[in-house]
């Protein structure tokens, strides 16, 4: 399954929440049972799906290489912000698009970093060798509600959450470079239920909340499978 047949699969894929390892009961997305690069479902919910490889112990990987993150936004989000907006002041310029890009980017690199290289037990790397964890990640989908642009005139713009976006997270062995789990998670950030005021500083604290929960929770599962196992 190459990666543009992989993104596809973030259509089913509607809110908040990583998970992986655990058996799903349901299937609500419809997701295949077994993907087209033989990995087995193993969560289908309304938030999240998850694949695994039968057998994959992730226990045997002690050094986790994490690679650049790529962003996408979702499909005519441009277009579709600049047809709401009555001054050609306040439209979306696809400088801007880029510039949004390369910070959700770098924002994402630097918070996933920082939840894996917390504990010296197990190394982030630069190299990948025998018993390495690589994970490829990248944010879909990614629907920015009221960008901090800059503009002539002085607006305020006010929303009741930062926007949305979809994780789309691939695990890889080091050295074979088989692909060993799949998740794809959307999520919302910084729902507040309420309207506030909307601005860069704003923005990024919502995205970075919504980041570092995506980061906690694989994290919580990497450290799980390293646990002694009960008998």
């Amino acid at each position: 399954m190459n990666k543009q047949q992989g993104l596809k699969l973030s259509a089913i894929a509607l809110a908040a929440s990583l998970v992986m390892g655990c058996t799903a009961t349901t299937n609500p997305t419809n997701a295949p049972q077994v993907s087209s690069d033989g990995m087995e479902l193993k969560t289908s919910t309304r938030s999240t799906i998850a694949y695994k490889k039968e057998g994959v112990d992730f226990s045997e990987y002690e050094k986790v290489q994490i690679l650049s993150s790529e962003v996408a936004f979702k499909k005519n989000w441009q277009r579709e912000y600049n047809r709401d907006q009555s001054s050609l002041s306040t439209r979306i310029k696809d400088k801007d698009v880029m510039r949004i890009k390369a910070d959700v980017a770098t924002l994402f690199d630097e918070v996933f970093k920082e939840e894996f290289g917390k504990d010296a037990k197990f190394p982030l790397v630069d190299k990948v060798s025998s018993n390495t964890l690589v994970i490829r990640p990248a944010i879909i989908n990614l629907d920015v509600t009221a960008p901090d642009i800059p503009s002539a005139t002085n607006v305020r713009r006010y929303a009741s959450d930062a926007g949305k976006a979809t994780l789309y997270l691939e695990l890889y062995d080091g050295v074979s470079g088989e692909i060993l789990a799949r998740i794809v998670s959307a999520s919302v950030a910084g729902d507040n239920s309420y309207y506030h005021w909307a601005n860069r500083v704003s923005n990024r604290a919502d995205a970075k909340r919504m980041i570092r929960k995506w980061a906690k929770t694989l994290r919580t599962k990497y450290d799980e499978a390293h646990m002694p196992k009960t008998k």
